[in-house]
């Protein structure tokens, strides 16, 4: 089961693309099979409740918003969602 990784930003926004890359970054260490993706859509921000970019968002739960998130905070993150599923879908994990 894949991770959905949105990374919501404004376009141009440094940021966004800082954490974009940091993500994408770490989801390759680890070997998670992960959807990373970056939202610049104004509509779609709003809709989702972002009002101060970037945010980042893990399988529809907002993990940050008005900064980025530094690398110990993403890694630990994925790692609590990785083992969430892990225990939800045993199966999947092995």
């Amino acid at each position: 089961m894949a991770i959905r990784i949105l990374i919501y930003g404004k376009e141009g926004d440094g940021g966004a693309y800082a954490a974009l890359a940091q993500i994408r970054t770490i989801v390759r260490e680890l070997q998670v099979d992960a959807d990373v993706q970056i939202i610049t859509d104004e509509r779609q921000l709003k809709m989702n409740g972002v009002d101060t970019p970037p945010a980042v968002a893990i399988d529809g739960s907002m993990v940050s918003m008005g900064y980025v998130p530094s690398r110990n905070e993403m890694l630990r993150y994925i790692q609590q969602r990785q083992e969430t599923i892990a225990s939800i879908h045993p199966e999947e994990s092995m």
